[in-house]
């Protein structure tokens, strides 16, 4: 044969060989895996590998399915089109869904997954599937690429809060009616229809993917929902607070009201935020708290021990701290609202101006000596810390706080009451403030160590002063045994230090006398001891006119 005759076959085998691929490309590189009806499964997909799941097995009875995948780090890409990924037929994130509606007497579902990067990825799948009494999550889809989007969508993060929206749900109907589907923007279908959003913590800093998909699993059908979840609202979109490293699964359930029969259900897609990222050095989840973080929660808890059981006893050392605490809170809002300053060169201003204002205080005491006035600004602290425990509760998530005006007045009103209420009682008020607010200080250096939420009690009141669109935000915070048990120290410390001072006060004079007063005093007694100094002979001591007593309970130390 010729050599333009060996061209010829050549060209003609391959040919052959390229159309033949070409054929049969849509089955080649596919694995395969099965499902059934609402049973989660995990899966081990490679790098850069496409999957076939195939949901099989549905019940006559069943109307639409939901696919879902949920990944803690990679994304992965969910497709209703084995050949076309585009957004109108596919979802690509870590957790995604897809609705397919069901054709008469179809028993199997086949959806396709795909992996774009180089790693293996751990997934964790499941096919929900919903009777045709039940309404369709998504399926009023205005905004979304997908025709009938279930997924939630984590709209914005940052460091406190987090926007979760989602896209109106349809009315159940049967599996392809004779007539359309229920036109879902009819006011009629719309009054049928009620959101709840619902929550599930991780525990704080558990980055571990067997606890994310434990948690996303109490959180995928109906029924796992009413009995794991926390209830934090309604409507199509909702702001709430976050936790930087502390994991929360959000999930919304959608009930079609049916009058007399009875209310059906339908969950969405859950989503879940670390409020922090896995896959960047900005805002890490594996940095949460820095050096100066750990310094100054240090310095709370030894500074917190002090006042918890020694507070009264070192009273102008008491004003110093409770005055610096006090101009510190002010002039941190007022940097805070005020500048663009970072957070580090904010806190180093307040800490200034606090030394500053807990100075100005303690002179403030030094010059006058009025204990009344004095252990007010303590008893406000204390009326601080008091109402900012009240709004950590339920009660702080109440939508009458929106108001600036309606939160403002109760808080303050609080700050005061508290102070007022045992003013009269000016030595248990101090004794009580230093327990109280000492006790929370060591509790807050322990909590940041053991990742606790019972920081946020004053976190949260910050923010609400700092930041105007805190406002809107449902308060939703963890109380896992951590914070039980930190609670109980805290109740425990401020029993053991009250009842140690008022122990150790007994019998002893309220307040220390006026020292301006008591400089005054022994200076004119030291001038007269200087004219009748004798011309030989030692010089007499200076008598003081507090016994040898009171000089001892009150020989402080600051």
């Amino acid at each position: 044969m010729s050599v333009f005759g060996h061209m010829v076959w050549s060209s003609l085998v391959i040919l052959i060989c390229l159309a033949f691929t070409g054929c049969t490309r849509g089955n080649i590189g596919y694995n395969s895996t099965t499902l059934l009806s609402n049973i989660p499964r995990q899966l081990n997909i490679a790098p850069y590998e496409s999957l076939e799941v195939h949901l099989i097995n549905i019940s006559a009875e069943s109307a639409y399915a939901i696919f879902q995948t949920h990944t803690q780090k990679h994304n992965l890409t969910v497709s209703l089109d084995g050949e076309h990924h585009s957004i109108s037929e596919a979802v690509n994130g870590t957790n995604n869904g897809v609705v397919t509606l069901l054709k008469t007497n179809q028993t199997n579902v086949m959806w396709y997954l795909f992996s774009n990067v180089n790693d293996t990825v751990n997934a964790l799948v499941i096919a929900v599937t919903y009777s045709v009494e039940d309404p369709v999550a998504g399926g009023c889809n205005l905004e979304f690429p997908l025709e009938n989007d279930p997924n939630l969508l984590i709209v914005s993060y940052n460091h406190y809060k987090a926007v979760v929206d989602h896209q109106l749900a349809n009315i159940g109907f049967e599996r392809e009616p004779v007539l359309q589907p229920p036109i879902c923007e009819d006011q009629s279908v719309k009054k049928a229809l009620s959101y709840d959003t619902y929550q599930y913590f991780l525990l704080e800093r558990d980055l571990r993917e067997a606890s994310y998909f434990s948690a996303i699993e109490k959180m995928l059908t109906v029924e796992s929902i009413l009995k794991y979840g926390s209830k934090i609202g309604g409507g199509l979109s909702l702001t709430t607070s976050v936790k930087p490293g502390q994991g929360v699964v959000y999930n919304v359930l959608v009930t079609e009201n049916k009058g007399n029969i009875s209310n059906t259900m339908a969950a969405y897609v859950p989503t879940v935020t670390y409020a922090c990222s896995f896959n960047s050095d900005v805002d890490s989840c594996y940095a949460i708290n820095d050096t100066l973080t750990y310094v100054l929660c240090t310095l709370s808890g030894v500074v917190g021990l002090f006042l918890c059981f020694f507070g009264h006893r070192f009273f102008k050392t008491e004003l110093f701290i409770f005055g610096f605490l006090v101009f510190l809170l002010i002039f941190y809002i007022i940097f805070t609202v005020g500048t663009d300053l970072s957070s580090t060169v904010r806190i180093i201003l307040s800490v200034l101006f606090g030394w500053i204002g807990g100075s100005l205080w303690l002179l403030f005491w030094w010059c006058c000596g009025i204990a009344e006035l004095s252990v007010l600004l303590v008893g406000m602290v204390l009326g601080y810390l008091v109402t900012s425990v009240i709004f950590f509760t339920p009660l702080g998530s109440l939508s009458v706080w929106s108001s600036n005006f309606n939160y403002g007045m109760t808080f303050a009103s609080g700050v005061l009451l508290v102070p007022v209420l045992l003013l009269y009682w000016a030595q248990k008020l101090s004794i009580i403030s230093c327990t109280v607010v000492g006790s929370y200080g060591f509790v807050i250096a322990i909590s940041s160590y053991a990742h606790s939420s019972l920081t946020y009690i004053i976190i949260n009141s910050i923010r609400r002063e700092t930041l105007d669109d805190f406002r809107n935000v449902v308060l939703s915070t963890s109380f896992h045994a951590s914070d039980i048990i930190l609670s109980v120290v805290w109740i425990l410390l401020t029993i053991l230090g009250a009842a140690f001072q008022f122990y150790r006060e007994r019998g002893n004079h309220r307040f220390p006398p006026c020292p301006r007063s008591e400089w005054k005093r022994r200076r004119e007694m030291g001038e007269l001891l200087d004219e009748r100094r004798p011309l030989l002979g030692n010089r007499p001591k200076a008598r003081s006119y507090m016994n040898s007593d009171q000089a001892e309970n009150y020989d402080e130390i600051t």
